[in-house]
C-alpha cells in the first residue's frame, strides 16, 4: 500500500471518529486532487466550542514533507476567527506572543493578513516501527486521534478570551494579568 493511501485510510477513520460525536455538525475528507492542493484533508465543523461557545472549523492533514517515509507530520488547524478586527491586531498579536510561551502544545496565529485567529499543531509520528503482533497503522491511527483530540482540548480555554482582545472588549494588560507570571 502506498504511503498516500495509508495517510487516507488514516483520516478515513478519523473521519468516522469524528462523525459518531455529537458535538461534531460535519466530517468531511477530501482528495488533494479536489482541493487542488499537495495533501488530502479533513474538514471538521465543530459546534458550541469553548467558554464562550462558537463554531470552528478544524483542518486535519499530514504535511507534504520530502522524503518522510519514516516520520510522518500530522498537522491540525483550528480557525477560531474568521473576521479579526484591523483595529485588535496590534493587541491580539502581542496577547498571542505571551500566550504561546505558556502553551504545552501547539501555538496559536494570526493570518499574513491579520484577518484570522488560528491554532495550528504539529505532531511527528512514527510511520514505520512495527510491533510484535501490532498492526502499525492502528498505532498511527491512535497518535493522530491523541493528537486531534488534543489540538481541540488545548486552545479551548482561551478563545473567547482571545476573541474579546481582538475586538477591544478585553485590554490588554487585563489579559496579560490572567497569565502565568
Amino acid at each position: 500500500m502506498t504511503m498516500e493511501k495509508r495517510k487516507r485510510e488514516l483520516l478515513q477513520r478519523l473521519e468516522t471518529f469524528f462523525k459518531n460525536d455529537e458535538d461534531i455538525e460535519e466530517a468531511s475528507l477530501f482528495t488533494a486532487e479536489e482541493l487542488q492542493v499537495p495533501v488530502d484533508m479533513l474538514r471538521v465543523l465543530v459546534l458550541d466550542y469553548g467558554p464562550d461557545p462558537i463554531d470552528v472549523l478544524a483542518e486535519y492533514s499530514f504535511l507534504p514533507v520530502s522524503g518522510g517515509e519514516e516520520v510522518w507530520y500530522f498537522s491540525s488547524v483550528l480557525t477560531i476567527m474568521s473576521d479579526v478586527p484591523k483595529e485588535g491586531v496590534p493587541a491580539l498579536s502581542c496577547a498571542l506572543a505571551k500566550l504561546n510561551f505558556y502553551l504545552p502544545y501547539g501555538s496559536f496565529a494570526l493570518s499574513g493578513d491579520g484577518k484570522m485567529l488560528i491554532y495550528k499543531s504539529v505532531t511527528a509520528v512514527r510511520a514505520d516501527s512495527k510491533s510484535a503482533g501490532e498492526d502499525p497503522d492502528d498505532r498511527l491511527y491512535e497518535e493522530i486521534e491523541l493528537a486531534a483530540d488534543t489540538a481541540l482540548l488545548v486552545p479551548e480555554g482561551y478563545t473567547g478570551l482571545l476573541r474579546q482582545v481582538a475586538d477591544g472588549t478585553l485590554l490588554l494588560d487585563d489579559f496579560l494579568t490572567m497569565l502565568p507570571q
